[in-house]
């Protein structure tokens, strides 16, 4: 890759990827050394990380970009937008979007809200990767946008393993930590990963 390609952070994914190493490091060597570009929508910046002192430290340092609404929505593309994101609410929250709520400013824990906007902006933007642990993002991305859009989710272990087949000089010690605590109710996922590493 000659280029950075742009990579849509997820607060979750971001978690778990700055939590058990207390810091941004591996997060930051993991997007150099596969050439990404981070970025995230506010919403999550704002919203869902707001706290999170991780975060604050790489929006200061400039080493990643928050998109707002008016980096990618214009006038016109305000109607199609609408209905995507009532139609992808209901899809995955199996109730229609809340009446009366705003659909840019609405906020509420566990709907996927996250999810659905950055899924759109990544299309919207032309970013290749969505990274992202909600087993919702691969439903919305499947549903709403075709392979030609060309989103690409990924979660914290298939990142690892595109690390891998990327030849990266990500070593097991590097990942270990992380993987062991973000995948340790998947003990398959953590057991491949360290197969892959090690052999």
């Amino acid at each position: 890759m000659d280029e950075q390609t742009g990579a849509v952070i997820d607060a979750d994914f971001f978690r778990k990827i700055t939590e058990y190493e207390y810091g941004t490091a591996l997060l930051q060597r993991v997007m150099k050394e596969l050439n990404l570009n981070p970025v995230m929508h506010e919403f999550v910046a704002e919203i869902e990380l707001r706290d999170n002192l991780y975060l604050q430290e790489l929006m200061q340092s400039g080493a990643i970009r928050i998109i707002c609404y008016s980096d990618y929505l214009r006038e016109q593309d305000k109607k199609s937008y609408d209905e995507y994101f009532r139609e992808a609410y209901e899809r995955i929250n199996y109730f229609p979007f809340p009446e009366g709520e705003n659909i840019y400013t609405y906020a509420d824990r566990g709907e996927s809200l996250g999810e659905i906007r950055s899924l759109y902006m990544a299309r919207k933007m032309g970013y290749l990767y969505f990274m992202s642990d909600d087993a919702d993002s691969k439903t919305l991305a499947k549903a709403f946008f075709s392979r030609k859009s060309g989103i690409v989710v990924k979660t914290l272990y298939e990142v690892f393993v595109l690390c891998k087949e990327r030849e990266t000089d990500l070593t097991w010690k590097d990942i270990k930590v992380t993987a062991a605590n973000a995948m340790r109710t998947k003990q398959h996922q953590l057991n491949q990963l360290k197969e892959l590493y090690v052999s």
